[in-house]
């Protein structure tokens, strides 16, 4: 079946009602508070001089993902759907490809990162641009993100299993991701008590998760393998690599 790119699409979130390039104006805006957020982070950074191939890498991405979002949310076509969905499958494969290789041995790591981020980017992309409604989705679309709930997962385990100087900031992204994810679920379902829809505010706290473990990768970008910190005991506790290695991709 031919794929037509320039057809608009409605029905897809509540706040479209019809075709037209301000069709959702809340979901438009708020597509662009990931924008602003990267380009200060991305001052931040240069300005600390903590610029790493990594970082940029994300930086990069995160305004992509503003940037597709904001057409997605204007010209609602499959070309826009596209621009939408692409930088948003990199990052988060990008993501789990660095904390998958971080956690395993070095003999194995790289050949499993490599592939979990292809398996990711796949899934991810297979979900995003296939008709929901056609496949019993009635959580307004939010099943594409499972790919998105394993590198979470993953993520977690590995943050929690190491006690990672930024645990506490890692499980408050996490929860901040999941409040999004509930917003997203609940926009077609609550359409008629809130006519502007919920999936303005999945934008409001997905940005603050990234604001978040923006955060994180600034103030514990040079965590080392054999770092210690005594504690009451004087026991020697062990920090990870996570975030030097997410940084310095």
């Amino acid at each position: 079946m031919t794929i037509d790119w320039n057809t608009p699409i409605t029905g897809t979130y509540c706040e479209r009602a019809a075709p037209g390039f301000w069709g959702e104006p809340l979901n438009a805006t708020s597509s662009l508070l990931v924008v602003v957020v990267s380009i200060i982070g991305m001052v931040h950074i240069v300005r600390t001089r903590n610029v790493t191939p990594g970082i940029m890498a994300f930086m990069a991405l995160a305004v992509a993902i503003g940037t597709g979002s904001f057409l997605w949310h204007t010209f609602a076509t499959r070309w826009a759907e596209l621009t939408d969905v692409l930088p948003i499958w990199s990052f988060v494969a990008l993501y789990g490809a660095a904390v998958i290789k971080d956690s395993l041995r070095p003999t194995i790591s790289v050949p499993v990162s490599i592939a979990t981020g292809f398996l990711v980017f796949g899934a991810g992309i297979a979900l995003s641009m296939r008709e929901t409604h056609m496949l019993g989705d009635t959580v307004s679309g939010s099943t594409q993100y499972l790919p998105a709930l394993f590198v979470v997962f993953a993520t977690g385990r590995l943050v929690w299993k190491e006690r990672h100087p930024s645990l506490r900031l890692m499980g408050i992204a996490v929860g901040l991701f999941a409040l999004s994810f509930l917003f997203r679920s609940l926009d077609l379902p609550l359409c008629d008590l809130m006519p502007t829809g919920t999936h303005f505010l999945w934008h409001v706290t997905n940005c603050l998760a990234f604001g978040v473990l923006l955060v994180a990768l600034m103030r514990f970008p040079q965590t080392r393998r054999n770092s210690t910190t005594l504690g009451p005991s004087g026991a020697r506790q062990r920090f990870p690599r996570l975030m030097r290695r997410i940084t310095k991709i």
